[in-house]
């Protein structure tokens, strides 16, 4: 998106501006329908579920939609000051600012789900309350112990105990 957007600012091209915004109102309107399926009441795609998991296929499709849905709100805007105000110039921008959009979430959300996929190791704070529990039942010393995300809100724990 950002290599063609950059192409028509360098090189710009004619732009069929009827058509184009009644197919980006036509993106924004199916794209913020399935926003909504997405975030409706328990798909907890947004993140803001009660138990603070995150399933990310449901945020990565949300997201996705999400995205596509500003872009069409980027493009219906660029296209509509093409058209008024002869500014055919925003088209091409407003592809640029959506593909900066895109990948910061995108970003984000492989920042998430690496640390699932390379079984990344859970705060401290988390081995320390777990460390406490197996300690405090007669007598037992934890000798090694390692606790990582296998999923979302999902854990593997490896322990060594020494009891008695």
């Amino acid at each position: 998106m950002a290599w063609e957007s950059v192409e028509r600012v360098l090189s710009p091209i004619p732009i069929a501006l009827d058509q184009a915004l009644v197919v980006a109102v036509a993106g924004l309107v199916v794209n913020g329908a399935s926003a909504l399926i997405l975030a409706a009441p328990g798909h907890h795609a947004h993140g803001h579920d009660h138990h603070h998991h995150h399933d990310h296929n449901l945020r990565s499709a949300y997201l996705h939609v999400l995205a596509d849905a500003l872009t069409s709100l980027l493009a219906i805007g660029a296209l509509l000051a093409a058209k008024l105000l002869d500014a055919v110039w925003l088209d091409p921008a407003m592809g640029i600012v959506g593909a900066v959009l895109v990948t910061r979430w995108s970003l984000s959300l492989l920042r998430d789900t690496s640390r699932v996929l390379l079984d990344s190791q859970l705060p401290e704070r988390s081995t320390e309350r777990l460390r406490a529990v197996l300690e405090a039942q007669g007598g037992n010393r934890v000798a090694d112990l390692h606790l990582w995300s296998i999923g979302p809100g999902i854990h593997a724990a490896a322990i060594v105990v020494v009891s008695d």
